[in-house]
């Protein structure tokens, strides 16, 4: 009543412009509260985020690669609350197993001149320099809002995998986990569509890991002692 009061008689410039960034500080909270409040978000792959995240690679190597993937894995589909306070109500669902898949190939493709082939199955395995496995580990996200002292939201994936270097039997020579940490996007206020920044990050998130994973099959000799990257053929 008292800030009322003083408002109605005018009060100091001061105080006046410290209630009305309180004010709106709230009013932000509420939308952001109201909007993401108890609501079931859906994703998809997304082709253009994809492209997006693509980008040159520092060094590559000649060869084709074989991506083996299993059709469980292709058919996984996350569906789970974000790790924050803010917007915990929420349910986001995504098809983590086909971005993941078509980020294989892209990530790939961008190191080894020869491009990437995805396949569920080992066949032709010796027309194939490098034949390797993807897997997701773990997936989390938030609507992080506590690093923008609640008047905005960052959101923010984090992505472990697993890739394995195969032989053409299919067995397991080479094996390393990749973690991408918090990968953030750009801060918002209010966004009717929040899965999108956070399935925007994903695609970002599994290309730059997946990328990573290329890059070090292609030098593993010197990383890993013996080579099971195969020679080129003539």
């Amino acid at each position: 009543m008292s800030v009322l009061m003083e408002k109605a008689r005018g009060g100091a410039p001061e105080e006046n412009e410290s209630t009305r960034s309180r004010l709106y500080g709230r009013v932000g909270l509420v939308g952001i509260v109201l909007i993401l409040g108890g609501c079931a978000h859906t994703a998809s792959f997304n082709q253009s985020y994809l492209a997006a995240a693509r980008h040159p690679a520092a060094e590559t190597a000649s060869g084709k690669v074989l991506v083996k993937t299993s059709e469980q894995d292709d058919a996984y589909v996350y569906s789970g609350h974000p790790t924050s306070f803010t917007g915990h109500g929420t349910t986001l669902t995504i098809p983590l197993g086909k971005i993941a898949k078509e980020a294989s190939q892209a990530a790939f493709s961008d190191v080894f001149t020869g491009g990437a082939d995805l396949s569920n199955e080992l066949k032709s395995a010796s027309d194939y320099r490098v034949i390797v496995t993807p897997k997701i580990v773990e997936f989390t996200y938030e609507y992080n809002q506590l690093k923008n002292i609640g008047f905005a939201i960052t959101p923010t994936v984090t992505v472990k995998l697993k890739v394995q270097l195969l032989d053409v039997n299919g067995n397991s020579k080479w094996e390393r986990d990749y973690d991408s940490g918090a990968v953030e996007g750009p801060s918002y206020m209010l966004d009717t569509s929040p899965q999108e920044r956070i399935s925007k990050l994903a695609h970002k998130a599994l290309y730059e890991q997946l990328t990573r994973a290329a890059s070090d099959i292609r030098t593993e000799g010197s990383d890993a002692g013996t080579s099971t990257v195969r020679p080129e053929k003539p």
